[in-house]
Formats: C-alpha cells, structure tokens, sequence
C-alpha cells in the first residue's frame, strides 16, 4: 500500500481549486471534456481494442461451440452414409442372387433388364418373366421396396452431408477470421499497454494468473458489472424492482471528482482515486450511460442489482442505498474494490469487480493516463 499523503501539491490536488478555492494555479480541464486531448485519445484507443477483444473473443468461443458440434454431426453422418452404402451392396447381391436361382437357364441380358427396371422404379413383370419368377419376386417384394427406400434414403443422406460440410467450412472460414481479428486486437493491446505504462509484462501474467483462478474456482463474490454472474438477467430486473433504483439529477464532473477522492480515502486508498475514477469512466463516462445494460447492469458505477442487494451502501447518510445516485454508487464501488484487494493488489480488486481480463487492462489504462495528465510523478504507473 503506498504512503497516504503523496499527492502533496500537485496539480492533481487542485482540479477542484476553482471550487474549494484550495490554489489559484489552473486546474487541468476534464478529462471527459477533452475531445481533442491526445492521451484521452490513447484512452479511447485503449477502451475501444479492449472491447473489441472482448467481442472477437466471444464470437471465437461461439465458433469454436458450433464448430466442434457440426464436425460431430459430420461424424455421424458419414457413418451412416458408409452403413447405408454396404446395406445397399448386400440387398443387390441378395436380389440378384434371388433372381438367378428363379430364372435358371434363361438369357442374362433379359435379367438385367429385370433388376434395372426394378431399381429404377418398376416393370411390367408379367410381360417380361414367367410365372415362377414372378411369385418369388411377389414374395421378395417387401425387399425390393426396403432396397428402393434405401436408395432414396442414401441420396437424402448424401445431400444433407453436402450442406452440413458446406456450413462447417463456412464456420471454420468465420473462426479463423475471428481469430485473426483477436490477434489483431491482442497486438493493438499490446501497443497501447507499452505506450501507457512501463510494466506490461507484469500485467498479462497477473491476468492470467487471475483468469487461472477463476477457472479454479477461487472467485466467490459476484462481480459488481459486467455479465458472467450467477443471476439470470431477467432476475437482475426483477431484483432491480426490490432495491433502490431512483433516478437523480445529473451533477457535474468536478462534483465525481470529489465524490471519488472521498470514497477513496474513505476505504483506504486516497492517492488512488485515478482508479475509482478509471472505473467510473469505463463504467458510464461519470454518469453518461447509467443503464441499464444488456446484464441489467445500472448506475453511474454499473452495479447489477444482485450484486448491490448485498454490498450496496449508503453513501451520503440519508437513509437508503441509491444504486442511481453517485454519492451512494461511487462509495459503494470504492468498498467492493477494498473487498477485492485494493489497494494492494489492483488487478486482483478490479478482476473481482468485473470478472475479464481486458476489463482490468482498460480501466488501468485509464487510471495510468488520468494520472500523467495530472503529472503526478510520486505515484508508480499502474500499467
């Protein structure tokens, strides 16, 4: 944990000097503000490449399902078809046998005539046989249809492995795609990583540390975002009717920040504020989008419902857990990200909000470019 207290005099300190008339020195506008701002630029880039990783991984995974499930069927079906072939050479060799032994003596070329009427849909027997050969073809007939109905089947069955094979090329061709899109995204990451921080290394193998135990089963507590938890969405919603979701008036920038630099120091991570803050801006731009999202997600923090039934708080002593309101969100956040591991151990914390690698590297991304904006060297990069 770093020292309490670093901050000092910096220009960070004084964002708010406008307000709390703390210094007259100029307050770095914004960063939500700043359209033109390279290093929100590099922060945008960031957030874009970790969601379009997130989503190339998905459709990796969905290919990967669907994939493994058409080469099962094609499996399947060649076996069949491979059945139905050696099914179809013994029936013939029965008929033709049948046929023979009935219609000794007689011209072989008037028995071929037989048999190919027969397979190809059936002949005037009387015009063509005589009387014996007719009664044991009338007795075999049962297995001249099955042989026919076998040969119908065979073809059906060689059209459905022709389209399956055409639809599983087609999903290979889609994965491998989604595969190079997720390689291209990884590379981008990887840039944007080394041009934030200097420790991206140490960030992938902390991750992957993580996504390990998670796999493990050492993750208990639900995360505070994001999909992936143990509620079905309809539930979230239905939870969402139980708790506290009133909207409020929106409020400014200045007044996250010092909502943010609260609650950090509230829960024991003061210089780190540019954290709980990154986790605003990646949640909804500091209550731009407060939901709901596609997991029932809500709030400037993004809580979903389940997980704020259990761990929300009221920030602002006036009673009740807003999950809308930031002075209760922001609080709220700030103790999850402690129960997670913060500030020891940043990546385990916001692993534990939000259960996804590039979630981790997005919102540290973010912290580490709010924090050389405000040019305060006495923090390490958190990237």
């Amino acid at each position: 944990m770093r020292p309490a207290g670093v901050l000092g005099v910096s220009v960070v300190t004084i964002i708010l000097a406008g307000a709390t008339g703390a210094s007259s020195a100029e307050a770095p506008e914004p960063v939500a503000q700043q359209k033109g701002a390279a290093s929100e630029g590099g922060v945008g880039e960031f957030t874009r490449t970790g969601s379009q990783l997130k989503e190339a991984q998905g459709q990796l995974d969905v290919a990967d399902s669907r994939a493994r499930e058409l080469e099962a069927q094609t499996e399947k079906l060649s076996k069949d078809l491979g059945e139905q072939q050696e099914a179809a050479k013994d029936s013939q060799a029965r008929y033709e046998k049948r046929i023979r032994a009935s219609y000794k003596g007689e011209d072989l070329s008037r028995i071929s005539l037989v048999l190919n009427s027969l397979l190809e849909g059936g002949v005037r027997q009387k015009a063509v046989l005589n009387g014996s050969v007719t009664r044991v073809l009338g007795n075999s007939r049962g297995s001249i249809q099955f042989h026919k109905d076998s040969q119908r089947a065979l073809k059906e069955t060689r059209r459905q492995l022709d389209k399956k094979k055409a639809e599983y090329e087609k999903l290979r061709e889609e994965r491998r795609t989604a595969v190079e899109e997720l390689r291209r995204g990884e590379a981008k990451l990887r840039i944007s990583v080394g041009k934030l921080g200097s420790r991206p290394e140490r960030m992938e193998s902390r991750i992957s540390e993580l996504e390990a135990a998670e796999e493990a089963g050492a993750f208990t507590r639900p995360p505070a975002s994001g999909g992936g938890g143990s509620v079905a969405v309809e539930q979230e919603f239905e939870i969402a009717e139980d708790i506290v979701a009133r909207p409020v008036e929106p409020i400014p920038y200045e007044r996250y920040v010092q909502i943010y630099k609260a609650a950090a120091k509230r829960y024991g991570f003061t210089e780190d504020w540019y954290v709980l803050a990154a986790v605003g801006k990646a949640e909804s731009n500091h209550g731009e989008n407060m939901g709901p999202s596609s997991a029932g997600a809500m709030g400037p923090m993004q809580f979903l419902p389940s997980t704020w039934e259990q761990y929300g708080v009221d920030g602002n002593g006036d009673g009740e857990a807003n999950i809308m309101d930031p002075e209760d969100a922001i609080p709220a956040a700030a103790n999850y990200l402690e129960f997670g591991g913060a500030p020891e151990d940043w990546y385990a914390a916001l692993y534990t909000y939000n259960h996804a690698g590039w979630y981790v590297r997005e919102v540290l991304g973010i912290a580490e470019s709010y924090r050389r904006q405000a040019g305060d060297d006495r923090i390490k990069p958190y990237v």
